[in-house]
């Protein structure tokens, strides 16, 4: 290794402050949030220069390029975990073997995907989907591209990962965002010539393979063992692929437990239930990218605490400041949708949405703000070593929350239906934070400050639920503001004055 990764992988030791974690956490909301700005201005010319049905191929293909990546096992993640312990404990003599143990096996699996994606391409789009004649050829192709493009998409994000571990978030934001826009951008740009799925499906593959090159020249800057390959190390392979098997179940469990809930509705109810549903959800949850962005940050940075006894302080620093601070991201969001949920839909969907969905969005609400108390166990447990307790409480909710979901859905509707999701988010959170509290004694206080302030604002919604006259729910709103605004000035004053200095001393270093 040489003295200057050397050099870099000492500094390294700062991975966990508290400076470093908000610095990527901006950088890591940038790369979410301005492909998504994109995407609200190019999809309405999308639709209309494409037409809907097309549009809605390009959509599916769309949601595979990010579904695709779980033929990766979770060994990008399961990369990030193992650089970043080490680095924390300063012990980089395997590295090499780890990273392209795992870079090889993800190039493999990239392979069988592909393959299977070829192959599947025909059926999906003759018996799965309803696709016109006219566009069956076009549909079946465009598939096939993107499934060849597996092994680069996996590839993809075990250099991610490899960056991630290295607290690199800046450069990944600087690619992801430019590549993200193309997405959008690059089917408009074809648009011009042809509305042809394929040549827009080609363009997308074109900018994932040009953004892994950049990727991978990146990482070289950071990791000096990518300048020479290496073969595969069975070794590492158990480690690798305990943590990715365990976390692959996970990430097929979540989802579906997610997206469930409209086909109860829609096979219960109705289809017009599931738009009064899904409607408002879909809308609310885009309020958890900020706690996402916080989440994607905190992972190499608890790997990297836990991987050296000598920085368990900062560790239970670092779980403090992050409990605290989703549940107050959370709440502001949380509670003016709660608060102002029947004017809202008044405004944006009219009177009969307002009708349906106002207790639907409350129930929401509650739910997102105790499913943000769940997210620091979640990231702790998995950066520990331990993302079989995850996916086993996943899965151990399974059944009650179907069997929840069908008996509240058909006696009280679309309400039923969230209720049962925010049910869900108790569950989930109870367990991931009694896990927490019976094998981690040193989060004990955290656990207990989080679940007691998350059980008082849920008590505080659920007191003014009923409250109908709009001048007392806005007179509470504004009491409820100043009560969180006191809250965050004596929780977090030290931290963003911390934060504030060394801005300015990295702002000053610069000049």
């Amino acid at each position: 290794m040489t003295d200057e990764n050397a050099n870099k992988v000492i500094s390294n030791r700062e991975l966990f402050s508290g400076w470093r974690i908000a610095r990527n956490t901006v950088w890591n909301f940038s790369g979410i949030v301005a492909p998504l700005l994109v995407a609200v201005f190019t999809v309405p010319l999308l639709i209309v220069g494409m037409g809907k049905e097309r549009f809605g191929l390009l959509s599916i293909i769309w949601m595979g390029v990010g579904y695709l990546s779980l033929f990766d096992m979770g060994l990008g993640r399961a990369l990030t975990r193992l650089i970043a312990e080490r680095l924390g404990k300063n012990q980089i003599d395997e590295m090499g073997q780890i990273i392209w143990t795992a870079l090889w096996l993800m190039l493999g699996l990239g392979f069988i995907g592909a393959l299977t994606g070829v192959c599947g391409s025909g059926p999906l789009v003759h018996s799965v989907l309803k696709v016109t004649p006219d566009l069956v050829h076009e549909g079946v192709l465009s598939f096939c591209i993107l499934s060849c493009s597996l092994p680069i998409v996996i590839l993809t994000s075990g250099i991610i990962g490899i960056l991630e571990a290295h607290q690199k978030f800046a450069v990944i934001t600087i690619v992801r965002i430019p590549m993200g826009a193309v997405t959008f951008l690059g089917p408009l740009i074809t648009l011009q010539f042809s509305p042809s799925l394929v040549l827009a499906t080609s363009v997308l593959v074109v900018t994932r393979t040009i953004a892994l090159v950049v990727y991978f020249v990146s990482a070289m800057r950071y990791e000096a063992s990518l300048r020479t390959p290496l073969g595969v190390d069975r070794t590492h392979l158990r480690p690798l692929f305990s943590f990715g098997g365990w976390l692959t179940v996970t990430n097929i469990v979540s989802p579906l437990m997610v997206y469930i809930d409209r086909f109860f509705i829609g096979a219960i109810l109705s289809l017009t239930a599931v738009a009064y549903y899904t409607t408002p959800y879909d809308m609310l949850s885009r309020i958890q990218i900020v706690p996402q962005a916080i989440i994607g940050v905190l992972f190499p940075a608890f790997s990297a605490a836990a991987g050296s006894m000598r920085s368990a302080h900062e560790a239970i620093r670092l779980y403090n400041q992050s409990a605290k601070t989703l549940l107050f991201v959370m709440l502001p969001f949380a509670g003016v949708a709660f608060f102002t949920a029947p004017d809202l839909l008044r405004l944006w969907l009219g009177a009969d949405f307002a009708i349906h969905a106002t207790n639907v969005v409350r129930w929401i609400c509650i739910g997102l703000v105790i499913n943000s108390v769940a997210r620091v166990p979640f990231v702790v447990l998995q950066s520990v070593g331990h993302p079989d307790f995850v996916a086993k409480m996943h899965l151990a909710e399974i059944i009650p929350y179907i069997a929840m979901l069908y008996f509240l859905t058909k006696y009280f509707g679309i309400t039923g239906t969230a209720a049962a999701w925010t049910l869900r988010m108790v569950l989930d959170t109870a367990g991931l934070n009694a896990i927490i509290y019976f094998r981690n004694p040193e989060y004990r206080d955290s656990v207990k400050w989080s679940l007691g302030a998350t059980l008082i604002v849920t008590l505080c919604f659920a007191g003014s639920w009923w409250m109908t006259n709009w001048v007392l729910r806005y007179l509470l709103l504004c009491s409820f503001g100043v009560i969180y605004l006191c809250a965050g000035r004596i929780y977090f004053s030290e931290q963003i004055s911390s934060v504030m200095r060394k801005f300015r001393e990295e702002s000053l270093s610069r000049v």
